[in-house]
């Protein structure tokens, strides 16, 4: 899946049903990582990454993450490859994640 990152563009935290490895290769991709708290009522974020152009990246188990292209000023372009058939299952998102987020 080819996905174009308009700057300041973000999608909604969520994780994902399978592993993923992306590549960027215009701009800059912007990830922040979350996790549950112990109650689970709350994210907290517990990092961030910033992968540059002819940069991979793999993800082998769902993350409660969001991506950006906020630290660009320009688009950036990215190419993602998940381990499973997308156009039968209709998204790689497993769950959105609606609940506030406590400072780190």
């Amino acid at each position: 899946m080819a996905i174009v990152w308009r700057p300041g563009q973000v999608t909604r935290i969520h994780d994902h049903v399978t592993w993923c490895v992306f590549g960027v290769i215009q701009g800059v991709e912007d990830e922040e990582l979350f996790a549950l708290d112990d109650g689970g009522e709350c994210l907290v974020p517990v990092g961030r990454t910033a992968t540059p152009p002819a940069t991979s990246v793999g993800s082998p188990r769902p993350a409660t993450s969001t991506a950006s292209a906020t630290q660009a000023t320009h688009t950036a372009i990215s190419i993602h490859v998940y381990g499973t058939d997308l156009s039968r299952i209709g998204s790689g998102v497993r769950r959105y994640y609606d609940l506030p987020v406590r400072p780190a």
